[in-house]
């Protein structure tokens, strides 16, 4: 009954995803991550179960054009299994996602370089005293869900509702925990782990070595000794993708709001962002830069009037009071949402039906999009005969224009990204040196299936 209620729940934390991404009905490849050097992984979804089959395991979209060997063959004989969430790191080498283990959500972690699977070293013992892990706990893989992984690999953040995954020297052994191991959540709750795959510092991943890899749970900001984990429900967690990881976003349902957060996890700050009595989408977050959209009015922390809804991109500086700046607010006539910054913060990417959208606190009407598609900061090719469907618009956050949208390639492909067809969900990697959309990935819907596409500039690689 308990793994029934837990599978129910991660079931709804999809369902709920999806509708605030947008409400599009996606049942077949969802959910893109993309990495620099333009490898892409998405999950598949069958209707109903909303989780990938591992018989066409998380797949990979090559540079050269072909789509990846299965990544995951010991998963083949598990052919009720399913697998959800996949995210890859920056270049390209680790890939990260939850498994369904006979009810269970376990986070895996997988090397695409040597092609093999890399272990979570959470929990193991060191009975030798030798300084080598040699001992496996009885769970060797953590019991979580929803992993994110930043961009150099290092750091993995998830959630779970073992209260026994707390591990922050390293060693295996519960007894010296400090702070000490929390207690199990109360049903429906989960605590947010944030596993350090270099805890060392020497940049290689240890995770044989002991105080090689270290695994602490998020600390509730309520509590100033840190010794309360945050228990968050229907969370969606996406990881700052700078080289430390030290900077993790997170919008969580109380049971009557919507809250994000945004936390320092090396220092234990843990800052409440914003307050809705909507959903906010999931963030995207690098380093101070944070990004989102609100499909109604919320609240910023230490303000008494409420902002538009609308797509957000601030700066922010945590601390006891967080410092909260404006970077750009884009408002339309038309719904937005699932913002993602570029890993270098410079580009935003988000769907919208709108046919014109207003920058807050710069322009004072709703004008026609128009791109500025030579990226010199004067825009020179409008937009006026919008299709009334989602597409995907990026913003250059330095000039604060409108650059790339999917209208640009309407019409190309094989088969053609058509003029009906709604595309949502984009994905980012770094942008260049320009700011310039080198790569993006995102979801074009037909007849309620969902492809994965992958462009290049007006070039439909996939």
């Amino acid at each position: 009954m308990k793994a029934l209620t837990k599978w129910t729940l991660l079931v709804s934390i999809i369902l709920v995803s999806l509708w605030a991404f947008g409400q599009a009905p996606v049942v077949n490849e969802i959910l893109p991550w993309i990495a620099d050097n333009e490898t892409a992984v998405w999950q598949t979804a069958r209707p109903l179960d909303l989780f990938q089959r591992v018989s066409a395991p998380t797949p990979l979209w090559l540079p050269d054009g072909t789509i990846g060997v299965n990544v995951y063959p010991s998963l083949t004989g598990f052919p009720n299994a399913n697998a959800a969430r996949p995210q890859i790191n920056a270049s390209g080498q680790w890939l990260t996602f939850y498994f369904n283990d006979n009810g269970n959500g376990r986070v895996r972690l997988w090397d695409l370089v040597a092609n093999t699977e890399r272990q979570l070293i959470i929990g193991w013992l060191d009975t030798n005293n030798d300084g080598v892990r040699d001992q496996q706990p009885p769970n060797p893989n953590p019991l979580g869900i929803l992993p994110a992984i930043n961009g150099s690999g290092r750091i993995i953040a998830f959630l779970s509702q073992d209260s026994t995954l707390h591990d922050p020297d390293g060693d295996g052994n519960p007894a010296n925990n400090n702070p000490p191991n929390p207690a199990a959540p109360p049903a429906g709750l989960w605590i947010l782990y944030i596993h350090d795959r270099d805890a060392d510092g020497n940049s290689t991943f240890d995770e044989t070595k002991v105080g090689g890899t270290t695994t602490r749970f998020l600390p509730d900001p309520s509590d100033p000794t840190g010794n309360t984990p945050l228990l968050v429900r229907l969370t969606e967690v996406r990881l700052s993708l700078d080289t430390t990881g030290s900077t993790l976003a997170f919008s969580v349902f109380t049971g009557t709001a919507w809250q994000l957060y945004m936390a320092d996890w090396q220092s234990g700050t843990v800052n409440l962002i914003a307050t809705s009595n909507a959903p906010l989408s999931t963030p995207s977050v690098v380093g101070s830069r944070l990004a989102f959209s609100s499909v109604s009015q919320f609240l910023l922390t230490g303000t008494a009037q409420p902002s538009p809804p609308g797509v957000w991109v601030f700066d922010v500086t945590l601390g006891a009071v967080p410092v909260i700046t404006p970077v750009v607010g884009i408002l339309t006539n038309g719904v937005s949402g699932a913002p993602v910054l570029s890993r270098d913060g410079l580009l935003l990417a988000f769907h919208s039906t709108a046919t014109r959208y207003q920058r807050f606190g710069v322009d004072l009407t709703l004008q026609p999009f128009v791109l500025d598609i030579n990226n010199d900061g004067t825009p020179e090719t409008p937009i006026v005969d919008r299709n009334g469907v989602d597409d995907v618009f990026v913003f250059n956050l330095t000039t604060g224009l409108p650059i790339w949208s999917t209208l640009l390639v309407r019409g190309l492909g094989t088969p053609p990204i058509t003029l009906f067809d709604p595309c949502v969900n984009p994905a980012l990697p770094s942008s260049s040196v320009n700011s310039s959309v080198n790569v993006i990935a995102f979801q074009q819907i037909v007849n309620g299936q969902s492809r994965v596409r992958v462009v290049s500039g007006n070039n439909v690689l996939r």
